[in-house]
C-alpha cells in the first residue's frame, strides 16, 4: 500500500527537520504508542495497539532513520511483528519553505503487511485505518511544533 500527501505546520525548516528526526519528540504523537524505547539518536522501537475490525493486539515496530540529508529529506525504514502478522516500512518526507514563514512537507510511505492482519482484514479496511493513523500522526506533528500538548 501507498500513501503520500503533504501538510503545512509553523515553523523554519531547519526547527521541522529537527522535530521530525527526533525520536524522542516525533514518537509522542505517533497514534496507540504504548511504549518507545530509543536506543540512539537513529534508532528506535516502537510498541504500539493496532486494531482493524475485530483483529486487535500489540505491534512492535524497530525503526531506523536513514539518509539525512538536513534540513531538505530523510528517509525511516521500520520492520515490525506481532499478531501472527509482519510489518514492513519505508516513508520519508521533504521539506520546502514557503513564503509565509510556514514549512510544508511533503511525505510518502509505502506499507507491506503479511500474516494474519493481511488475511483477516480487507485491503480497503487496511488504507481506511491507515490513513486515519497518518491524519492523527500530523496532527500531533502540527501540535507538537506549535507547543500544544498531544
Amino acid at each position: 500500500m501507498k500513501l503520500d500527501g503533504r501538510f503545512s505546520v509553523r515553523g523554519a525548516r531547519e526547527d521541522v527537520y529537527a522535530f521530525l528526526t527526533d525520536p524522542r519528540k516525533v514518537s509522542r504523537h505517533m497514534p496507540d504508542v504504548q511504549e518507545v524505547e530509543i536506543e540512539d539518536e537513529d534508532h528506535f522501537t516502537v510498541k504500539a495497539r493496532v486494531g482493524i475490525s475485530h483483529i486487535k493486539g500489540t505491534m512492535t515496530m524497530k525503526l531506523a532513520i536513514a539518509d539525512r540529508q538536513p534540513p531538505v529529506t530523510t528517509t525511516v525504514v521500520g520492520k515490525g511483528a506481532g499478531m501472527a502478522s509482519v510489518v514492513n516500512m519505508v516513508t520519508s518526507f521533504t521539506l520546502d519553505p514557503s513564503a509565509n514563514g510556514e514549512t510544508v512537507v511533503n511525505w510518502q510511505g509505502e506499507l507491506t503487511i503479511a500474516g494474519k492482519l493481511a488475511a483477516l482484514g480487507p485491503q480497503g479496511l487496511i488504507e481506511r485505518m491507515a490513513r486515519k493513523n497518518v491524519e492523527t500522526f500530523i496532527e500531533g506533528i502540527k501540535g507538537g511544533l506549535d507547543g500544544r500538548p498531544t
